[in-house]
């Protein structure tokens, strides 16, 4: 069963709304780039590399997958809009 991009875009948004813009937009592009199982494991290495804790970068490579999974699962333009709303919402939150 295919989760919806509502519930994948939720999942996504509030981890990575909390991290650097550089985590960011590495996230957003290992996750393009790569399939979701792969995703997982190179977003959390990125973030032990910032300088997450395990959880925090735990949470980061979850939010990476659910991604990879929507790029995968509705391709490239949804996948552009949701990584845009995520930047647009982080912006408004004053975000980092």
């Amino acid at each position: 069963m295919n989760r919806s991009i509502s519930e994948l875009q939720t999942r996504a948004m509030l981890p990575l709304s909390q991290v650097s813009k550089e985590l960011r937009e590495k996230c957003v592009t290992i996750a393009q780039e790569k399939l979701p199982s792969s995703a997982f494991k190179l977003a959390s290495q990125e973030a032990r590399l910032f300088g997450l804790g395990q959880m925090n970068a735990l949470n980061i490579a979850k939010a990476t997958r659910w991604l990879a999974v929507i790029c995968r699962d509705y391709g490239q333009e949804e996948f552009k809009r949701v990584t845009a709303g995520i930047e647009t919402a982080t912006e408004n939150c004053g975000g980092k």
